[in-house]
């Protein structure tokens, strides 16, 4: 009677281990998926992507559940409040001490080679400062990469209840990303001239400068050019379309 006494504790015992050890192996995943790993911020190349220093490599990271409107995109060019979010997403990552990332649980890289992550700026989540101030729409959400994908949509919902940001004009934000034309139909009303201004507080959104140079040539220039404040207005725009529409080249400076 004894030997099955003994069998019976036996087996008893494997199973307990077993269960400790499936505890442990499910602790040490949960525990490597929510570490943090510091990195070096290299560059800032838009409101949600970044290049930085890991382990030793220059990478491209990729914010995991958040889209910002393009700023060099070949086709869509620059979309209304992508410079907006460019230029909080630098200042956010500038004035941190410590930068890192963390990563879900499925693929670490898109098929570009980027890395998917979390971004933290001295434990603060950038991603939930961008959504918070109107610069960053949820998206791009797939399984199983979805972990804060909730609390996202909570700040989400907050910004867009304030209509700040992206949420300022109807419809300009999709499931599938920006629509353009969408904030200049809202944006801008025809004068009597033929120039445009835009609604907001009453002021003049037209700060694309038309000049005539010399030779004849056409030329408009961008705010932030380095020709830009010594040039003298033939005409001025309200965006690079109208510029081009009428018969006006970028100018190389």
């Amino acid at each position: 009677m004894k030997w099955w006494i003994l069998l019976l504790c036996s087996m008893v015992l494997v199973v307990l281990a077993g269960c400790t050890l499936d505890n442990s192996s499910s602790n040490e995943q949960e525990t490597e998926t929510s570490e943090k790993v510091p990195v070096k911020v290299i560059s800032v190349m838009d409101g949600d992507t970044i290049k930085v220093k890991y382990n030793g490599e220059l990478k491209k990271v990729r914010y995991l559940l958040i889209d910002t409107p393009e700023m060099y995109h070949k086709q869509l060019g620059e979309q209304p409040y992508g410079r907006e979010a460019q230029t909080k997403n630098r200042e956010i990552l500038n004035h941190a001490k410590n930068v890192s990332l963390e990563f879900d649980v499925g693929d670490k890289e898109d098929k570009y080679g980027r890395l998917l992550a979390y971004v933290y700026a001295d434990g603060k989540s950038v991603q939930e400062q961008l959504v918070a101030e109107g610069l960053a729409r949820v998206g791009y959400i797939y399984q199983p990469n979805t972990k804060y994908v909730n609390e996202f949509k909570d700040i989400q919902e907050q910004a867009k209840k304030k209509k700040i940001g992206i949420w300022r004009y109807d419809g300009y934000v999709t499931d599938r990303g920006f629509v353009k034309s969408v904030v200049e139909k809202q944006q801008h009303t025809k004068n009597s001239n033929g120039t445009y201004r835009q609604k907001d507080n009453g002021k003049s959104a037209c700060t694309i400068k038309g000049n005539i140079n010399s030779k004849g040539n056409k030329l408009y220039h961008m705010p932030g050019m380095a020709q830009y404040n010594n040039v003298k207005p033939e005409k001025t725009f309200c965006t690079e379309e109208e510029a081009k529409k009428a018969g006006f080249t970028k100018a190389a400076r």
